[in-house]
């Protein structure tokens, strides 16, 4: 039996993984609130709002970024091409 309320994404988010490892109380904080919230944690987190434009999500990005989905969608643009250059 799967728990709705888990996020789809939790499997390959750097966030719910883990990255945090010195900050548990900060991960715990995003599970609660954005990773294993149901729609309501999907429609405020960050990453999983660009992950379902782009099909992935820059590492670095938090589920409360300060940049919006849009600046985040061209900042990846940008260092995309720069890394095609």
């Amino acid at each position: 039996m799967t728990n709705n309320n888990i996020c789809e994404l939790s499997a390959k988010c750097p966030i719910y993984s883990g990255v945090l490892k010195s900050e548990e109380s900060l991960t715990s904080a995003y599970k609660t609130i954005y990773c294993n919230n149901g729609e309501e944690g999907k429609s405020k987190c960050k990453r999983y709002q660009v992950a379902k434009i782009m099909c992935r999500c820059a590492d670095n990005v938090l589920p409360n970024s300060y940049l919006s989905v849009k600046e985040i969608l061209e900042q990846m643009y940008l260092e995309e091409n720069k890394n095609n250059s």
